[in-house]
């Protein structure tokens, strides 16, 4: 059994070789992100786990003997789910590992923008204060927090903010209304969610349904004192639009821990990132030591568990057994 790790961030694997190792295995570990590279990879591995690398259809389809893919995180736009299921091969991610991290640095990212904390430690650094340079602040009480999905993050962060004295509307075709009382989230339509949140946070997967969901015509329905907060996918945004939007006055501003393009610098990232009015943080809202712990056991246990025969929790695809 050969089991492949295609790329990681992680200080060690230690913990999936020794788990592959108990299982008979070997661990081949690579920092491998090109196409042609991975296809080399993991052509004969029985078991692929990844984090960035692109798992397309080419990749796929010379994979000779994979039964298991799992990616080191929540989602798996990266990989082809449909190649994958009509190549028989399970496909599986890691879908509660950091969901207090991701929900805490949303309202992290919301509280800085409601107190304007970036302009207040600029005006820190300043010889005389002055509170007159700063932008308008509103009591946070009494706000509307929106929600672009509300599953397992979404959710969590609804009854912190909702503790701060917001009231919360969420988007989300797949929440049904009992689950939605439940937690004290309102549904609306998308754009409702548009037109009444002061602030939305997105908590959605991205896929072809969602990319760019965030654009010019959904940033005109927006308040022009709402801010836009983003710890799932970049790519749910159009970025030149978003900064377009505030730079005209259509929207306050934006916090992103995540960007359409992460892995080069280019001139559109360049501009979110020392844009005064978006705060960017660097796709940390995922890390602690513990979530870091969980992240690489949960992904390793479910390899294990499909040499087991049995079926991995994060399962994703249906399996065409023809």
């Amino acid at each position: 059994m050969k089991i492949v790790i295609t790329d990681h961030r992680f200080p060690n694997v230690e913990e999936e070789r020794r788990a592959v190792e108990a299982a008979g295995g070997t661990l081949v570990v690579g920092q491998v992100t090109d196409e042609s590279q991975l296809i080399t990879l993991c052509k004969d591995a029985d078991g692929v786990l990844v984090v960035r690398a692109p798992i397309t259809r080419k990749v796929i389809e010379k994979m000779q003997r994979c039964r298991i893919i799992v990616r080191y995180g929540i989602g798996v736009d990266n990989v082809d789910v449909r190649a994958a299921g009509e190549y028989g091969i399970m496909v599986a991610n890691v879908p509660d590992y950091c969901i207090d991290e991701v929900s805490d640095h949303a309202l992290t990212l919301l509280l800085m923008l409601s107190r304007q904390a970036i302009p207040a430690m600029g005006l820190a650094g300043e010889e005389r204060w002055s509170v007159a340079k700063m932008p308008p602040l509103h009591r946070l009480r009494g706000q509307v927090c929106g929600l672009f999905g509300a599953g397992k993050i979404g959710s969590l962060l609804a009854g912190k903010v909702s503790q701060l004295g917001m009231s919360v509307l969420t988007y989300d075709p797949y929440l049904d209304e009992h689950r939605a009382n439940e937690t004290g989230m309102v549904k609306v339509s998308f754009d409702e969610l548009l037109s009444r949140s002061d602030f939305i946070s997105l908590h959605a997967p991205l896929n072809d349904q969602t990319r760019h969901v965030f654009r010019e015509e959904a940033f005109a329905k927006m308040k022009s004192t709402a801010f836009l907060i983003n710890t799932a996918r970049g790519g749910l945004i159009d970025e030149a639009a978003l900064i377009a939007a505030i730079d005209s006055g259509k929207l306050a501003g934006a916090a992103l821990d995540v960007l359409e393009c992460e892995t080069a610098v280019t001139p559109l990232r360049s501009a979110l990132v020392k844009h005064p009015k978006i705060v960017v943080t660097a796709h940390t809202a995922w890390i602690s030591t513990e979530a870091r712990a969980e992240l690489q056991s949960r992904a390793i246990s479910q390899v294990v568990a499909c040499f087991e025969g049995k079926t991995p929790y994060g399962l994703l695809n249906h399996i065409d057994e023809a």
